[in-house]
């Protein structure tokens, strides 16, 4: 699995991740609650084989989803813009969970939310 995380100095964070041909790009308005939520979901995951996290966006929110069975987790990306429309998948992908915490946790220590310039 890939994931590379830039925060960008209007306190923005924009996520792309990929796995054997699987890809979404994910984006969150306020990169520093952003990015503390997916590091409380990626632990919680790794330790409690649940984790789950929700990043907003003007338009509509962005929801991660990781269930560890065993040495296999699952990631799940979804989007909504509404409670009509539902959530709509964007990305799903079982990878090693080993592979998981060692990814998930480089791209979020490398992703520092600058502070935003009045």
């Amino acid at each position: 699995m890939q994931l590379s995380l830039h925060c960008d100095p209007f306190g923005r964070v924009v996520g792309m991740i990929a796995h054997n041909g699987a890809q979404a790009t994910v984006t969150s308005s306020d990169a520093a609650s952003a990015l503390a939520e997916l590091q409380s979901a990626v632990a919680s995951a790794v330790s409690g084989g649940m984790g789950e996290c929700f990043w907003h966006e003007a338009a509509g929110d962005y929801r991660w989803l990781f269930r560890r069975e065993g040495d296999t987790m699952r990631v799940v990306v979804l989007w909504s813009i509404g409670t009509l429309t539902g959530w709509e998948h964007r990305f799903w992908v079982e990878c090693a969970a080993g592979e998981f915490r060692d990814t998930m946790g480089a791209a979020i220590e490398s992703c520092h939310a600058p502070e935003v310039q009045d």
